[in-house]
């Protein structure tokens, strides 16, 4: 049995640091906030990862997340998004 495993950085800036593992064919987006205020990720800044997926669900409150949108992040805060 083969397993296929990638996963891929977005260079960190100002504070925000972003990766996707992708696994048999689903991908998990960690983002993290790593400051003390809030910051807004313009759907450009993440498009590296998301490619062509129009949607994510974030694993901890079952949100449907839009990648063509801004992400906005609170302080210290981190997502897990799957798609």
């Amino acid at each position: 049995m083969t397993e296929s495993k990638t996963v891929k950085y977005h260079i960190p800036q100002q504070g925000i640091y972003m990766y996707a593992r992708m696994r048999d064919g689903k991908t998990g987006m960690i983002v993290l906030n790593s400051t003390d205020y809030e910051q807004t990720l313009t759907a450009e800044y993440y498009k590296p990862l998301t490619k062509d997926s129009k949607t994510g669900k974030e694993l901890s409150t079952g949100k449907t997340i839009d990648f063509s949108q801004s992400l906005t992040l609170s302080p210290r805060k981190s997502l897990v998004i799957e798609f």
